[in-house]
């Protein structure tokens, strides 16, 4: 007999599926985007606008193992490699830290020679399709540290449980008006919060980029692999607005706004850097809490302006 409960009111809430004749196991689907949220300010608010789709999470709650299934709709609006992924503690259970724990973090070893089923430099593989009954044995990285973890979050229902996951890229970061940010290196440009990022200082969350740098791996001394890796296209910003043109030239309306190619403007990645306590920095490419997207946060977007062609 298999027991259904929901767990979170509203129409996109987590459902959890119980079957005692088996080792129990948890399932939750849910809504992920790039989208802000306001239950924890700070926590992908610059992430990818373009992103948006469901993810099912399946937990073994016996054994502690996961399965993790992107639908098809989130993985075709992911424009960047997936470098990286991790189950935050947004309640701050954790005494390590008071901006929550990246307690579970996944990606890099799900390789065949550790027991997975993806090549050594698919990331996008390792953080997303690759994750099936994870932690294996082979995996041989803190298996039962997660495992015991994984058992945790089937535990309390996955309240509190925010799935974040980051990316190759990013874009330049916008004031109210629209405008860039030029690039100053104070203490609240180099981090993901308020503060100097003294644990990771060569792999920030928020970087000085110029407009024509398409290299992935600029100011991130953590993912050498993604060094000398150029984009196919320059960096938009957070409205989706490209201010040189093909061949790396100022459009006529970054020129009216004073932008030139030698300044560097406040640039947000997505990538599994940042300002933490003890593991990687709260912001990221896209994410959604376990338990559903009460804030509907997700329904409605990316916004319908995002992206369309820009007068000038």
């Amino acid at each position: 007999m298999t027991f259904w409960k929901l767990i979170a009111p509203g129409a996109l809430a987590a459902a959890l599926w119980v079957t005692p004749a088996q080792a129990d196991t948890v399932t939750f689907e849910f809504d992920v985007c790039g989208a802000p949220n306001s239950t924890v300010p700070g926590w992908v608010p610059n992430g990818d606008p373009n992103v948006n789709g469901k993810v099912t999470i399946e937990i073994d709650a016996e054994k502690g193992l996961m399965t993790m299934i992107p639908s098809e709709e989130l993985t075709s609006s992911i424009k960047y490699t997936v470098l990286h992924a991790h189950l935050y503690d947004a309640k701050f259970r954790l005494a390590s830290t008071d901006k929550g724990q990246s307690t579970i973090c996944w990606a890099y070893y799900n390789t065949t020679s550790r027991g997975g089923v993806c090549d050594p430099d698919d990331y996008t593989c390792q953080s997303l399709t690759g994750v099936s009954e994870w932690p294996w044995q082979e995996y041989g990285y803190a298996v039962n540290f997660y495992r015991d973890y994984l058992k945790r979050v089937a535990a309390e229902g996955g309240e509190g449980w925010y799935l974040m996951l980051h990316f190759a890229g990013g874009h330049f970061a916008t004031d109210d008006e629209g405008g860039l940010i030029e690039w100053d290196g104070s203490p609240f440009m180099e981090a993901s919060f308020e503060g100097m990022n003294s644990i990771r200082p060569a792999c920030n969350a928020r970087i000085g980029r110029k407009l024509t740098d398409r290299n992935f791996g600029t100011a991130d001394a953590c993912n050498p692999m993604m060094h000398g890796v150029m984009a196919d296209e320059y960096f938009a910003d957070a409205n989706g607005n490209r201010w040189v043109d093909d061949d790396g030239n100022l459009i006529e309306e970054a020129v009216a706004r004073g932008y030139d190619l030698e300044t560097e403007y406040l640039f947000f990645n997505y990538r599994d850097n940042g300002q933490s306590d003890r593991w990687g920095g709260p912001e990221g490419g896209a994410g959604g809490f376990l338990t559903g997207d009460d804030e509907g946060r997700c329904a409605n977007w990316p916004l319908q302006s995002y992206s369309l062609p820009q007068d000038g």
